[in-house]
């Protein structure tokens, strides 16, 4: 009897064993979630085909043009954007008197002015955009420009209307993109 009383006592002590093994103590949920972020910087880049064009000599009061489609800006920019052109210095380059640079797009006594438009419409066609000096007032050559869009333009220089001297003068025109 006694060795029943065991059998039992120990078959009752494995059964208890497997029970605590097999089945939980009580229920788990998850106590953590997780998710993944991602995020894109605003990129804005633009190149040109053109590092430099010669008017060459003008004659007073006489207006020079490339064409329309002269420069060509790729745009490699993920984000729509604004872009402004303008000549970064006032009075040109020169080895002589220099020439001022008017923001009001008329020429003058020793005062040069410019103006831009978009191709590839003949001058005059299209909205001529006064360039001023990046001191000035910066105008729009392309507003709302979409990403990854390319354009072309072309400028005109309205040379003085009378000079001083007959040296070579040089600015440097520069577009500008910002988010827009």
């Amino acid at each position: 009897m006694r060795n029943g009383i065991r059998k039992l006592l120990g078959l009752w002590v494995v059964v208890v064993v497997l029970l605590a093994l097999l089945l939980p103590a009580s229920v788990t949920a998850a106590t953590t979630s997780e998710f993944t972020v991602t995020a894109t910087g605003e990129y804005i880049a633009q190149t040109d085909n053109v590092t430099s064009y010669a008017f060459g000599t003008g004659a007073a009061s006489s207006t020079a043009n490339t064409t329309t489609s002269y420069i060509g800006i790729t745009n490699t920019s993920t984000v729509q954007t604004d872009a402004t052109i303008a000549v970064t210095t006032t009075p040109w380059t020169s080895g002589g008197a220099g020439w001022t640079h008017d923001n009001t797009g008329t020429a003058g006594a020793n005062t040069v002015a410019m103006k831009a438009q978009l191709g590839p419409t003949a001058w005059g066609l299209g909205t001529l955009v006064i360039v001023e000096t990046l001191a000035g007032s910066p105008n729009y050559i392309y507003e709302n420009l979409p990403a990854t869009t390319n354009f072309d333009f072309g400028v005109s220089l309205l040379y003085p209307t009378s000079f001083t001297d007959g040296d070579e003068n040089s600015n440097t025109v520069r577009t500008t993109l910002a988010a827009g």
